[in-house]
């Protein structure tokens, strides 16, 4: 209820601004929020508490490796990075979950087939629900099917056994991940397994 009456109140002023004209808020540009400072100020039995606007901050952190060819190399956030670290993703996709071109991202060729594979590991992993395409008007989405974990939809009898590629000791192992990651920093003790 609390979430309606924001989005009302937001689309009031949005409209009040819209009808009255340049004089007041345009369409192009709204109120800007700005950085706010607590202040309490006591006048004898009464505390009151404000929010006082402050000037916005106008310098910008300076990258530690101010010479990298792209975002990525100029933080220094080179191999550090992984599918599921989903804030860095987003900046790099569209609403609907594609990528952005290289010539809008600024990222290196390298670094944006890195992402390029990173974004389709997290839509995999269900990371990115909300960067999805829009359906068309009029179409229902099909219902997911539930995971069959304990054989309820399926016959017991029906299930294949999955068959090993051989002993412990010479096992054909299966490739896991992308071998664009392997490079990317691990931070415990086990290195990363490729091949499972």
């Amino acid at each position: 209820m609390a979430a309606f009456k924001v989005l009302l109140s937001g689309s009031e002023r949005l409209l009040r601004g819209l009808l009255a004209g340049p004089a007041a808020t345009s369409w192009s540009r709204l109120p800007a929020r700005g950085f706010r400072e607590v202040v309490e100020i006591q006048e004898g039995k009464t505390t009151i508490i404000e929010g006082r606007i402050t000037a916005t901050p106008k310098e910008t952190p300076n990258p530690p490796n101010p010479s990298g060819q792209c975002p990525i190399c100029r933080w220094n956030l080179k191999h550090k990075y992984n599918y599921d670290d989903v804030l860095l993703l987003s900046q790099f996709i569209r609403p609907h979950g594609g990528m952005l071109p290289r010539k809008v991202t600024g990222l290196c060729r390298e670094e944006h087939r890195k992402i390029e594979e990173c974004v389709k590991m997290a839509h995999r992993a269900g990371l990115l629900p909300n960067h999805r395409p829009r359906l068309p008007e009029g179409v229902v989405p099909k219902k997911k099917p539930q995971l069959n974990r304990y054989l309820t939809r399926w016959a017991p009898k029906s299930v294949k056994p999955i068959y090993k590629k051989g002993p412990r000791w010479n096992r054909v192992l299966m490739p896991v991940g992308s071998p664009l990651l392997r490079d990317n920093v691990c931070y415990s003790r086990t290195p990363w397994k490729l091949y499972q």
